[in-house]
């Protein structure tokens, strides 16, 4: 997989292109979290030395530190990121 920061990045472009609303914490250990409102749904992505994805509803609540998955694949976390953002 690409340098972590890069997919990063690629990820704020795409964001940024298409006006959703994103807003992103980086910590000292180097871990990024992405918060995404789009379509009346929100998205954390998580950029450690995967990625990680979950959609945040009343019926998954997010305060825990496991993602619903983890991509170690470029590609395939591109694939997901363009199914929550088309």
């Amino acid at each position: 997989m690409k340098n972590i920061k890069i997919l990063f990045e690629y990820t704020r472009d795409l964001l940024n292109r298409e006006s959703i609303k994103y807003e992103f914490r980086q910590f000292a250990s180097g871990a990024i979290m992405l918060d995404i409102w789009y379509k009346e749904k929100f998205y954390v992505i998580q950029f450690e030395n995967f990625i990680g994805i979950s959609e945040i509803s009343d019926e998954n609540v997010g305060f825990d530190t496991n993602p619903d998955e983890k991509f170690f694949d470029e590609s395939q976390y591109k694939e997901k990121l363009d199914n929550i953002t088309s």
